[in-house]
């Protein structure tokens, strides 16, 4: 017969002891003040212009809703650029 060998599991005291593999090609988000801001002002046209375009579309022209809404997704998508490409 085959012999079974037990398994056993140490459970470490400290969890800093445990070796963590080093994530050096991560590098921190490097934003300049300019790009910040204005990706802060097209955050805030874009948010502005949901708002509005949900508040039409529920209480007035469903049709110059999606237009509003449309024109606030366009500045939502510039914003994502500037963020993805870290200009």
């Amino acid at each position: 017969m085959k012999e079974e060998k037990e398994q056993t599991f140490s459970m470490v005291d400290n969890p800093e002891d445990v070796p963590h593999p080093k994530r050096h090609h991560l590098e921190p988000f490097r934003d300049s003040s300019k790009t910040r801001k204005l990706r802060l002002w097209l955050n805030i046209i874009f948010m502005v212009g949901a708002i509005a375009g949900l508040v039409v579309y529920f209480y007035a022209d469903r049709e110059v809703a999606k237009y509003i809404l449309i024109a606030a997704c366009v500045f939502k998508f510039v914003e994502l650029g500037l963020r993805i490409l870290k200009i």
